[in-house]
């Protein structure tokens, strides 16, 4: 694959979202118009979401990583955004719809799930390294473009 997981056009800065709706409809406009997934994917991931929540309280700053079934995806692809203001989301796993604030969010694009299971490791990898978070959530796009390549890329 020439093409890495991650460009800098699939990273957002400092995005003003209401919710997660909204938020998951503006950043995977590029995966569309790029053909990476289908015009359903967005949809998809906020239905999925609903039923499976991807809310992690990870310190200092809280993080979500949706995602949807690999049929939804043609090119492998990570979206990363950073939120100006947390949305709240349910907690993976809650058992008591308890609500987190959530400012950084991968969204994952993937279509084998062998390379989820890879994508993940490496995300649960930096997930508690706080001053990672902390990197991220204040980097520019550029800042964030050269951590997640060495962090997350294969």
């Amino acid at each position: 694959m020439s093409e890495g997981l991650i460009s800098e056009t699939n990273i957002f800065v400092d995005l003003d979202v209401k919710d997660f709706a909204e938020l998951i409809q503006q950043i995977a406009q590029p995966l569309i118009d790029e053909q990476d997934v289908v015009q359903e994917f967005p949809l998809q991931v906020i239905k999925r979401e609903e039923n499976f929540p991807t809310g992690l309280p990870t310190e200092p700053i809280g993080v979500a990583i949706p995602h949807t079934d690999a049929k939804y995806v043609h090119r492998n692809r990570v979206t990363i955004a950073t939120l100006k203001n947390p949305i709240k989301m349910e907690v993976m796993g809650g058992m008591d719809d308890s609500l987190i604030d959530v400012s950084i969010v991968f969204l994952l694009a993937l279509g084998q799930s062998n390379k989820q299971l890879n994508i993940l490791k490496k995300l649960m990898g930096i997930l508690p390294e706080a001053e990672l978070l902390e990197r991220i959530k204040k980097g520019t796009r550029e800042e964030i473009y050269q951590i997640a390549i060495k962090e997350i890329e294969l």
